[in-house]
């Protein structure tokens, strides 16, 4: 769910997403796997992500067109 009610706001794609988007401008190039996609969004908020968050909000900014898959099968974003 995009704004969850009874849920904590950090499941929320929204946010999830923001972070991802955080993590990848921080990564070299501003593209990576989603292992370390995982690995720099629980660092950026203090807190353990897990893989269903990561491609919860990765396909979140991939359907806003916001990141992509290059060639190499690495997430890239678009901005």
């Amino acid at each position: 769910m995009l704004l969850p009610r009874e849920q904590s706001p950090w499941n929320c794609g929204y946010f999830l997403g923001a972070i991802a988007l955080r993590a990848l401008q921080a990564l070299p190039e501003h593209r990576g796997d989603l292992q370390s996609l995982q690995n720099r969004m629980g660092a950026l908020i203090h807190r353990e992500v897990s893989s269903t968050q990561v491609v919860v909000a990765a396909a979140w900014l991939y359907l806003l067109g916001a990141i992509e898959m290059d060639e190499d099968g690495m997430v890239r974003s678009c901005g």
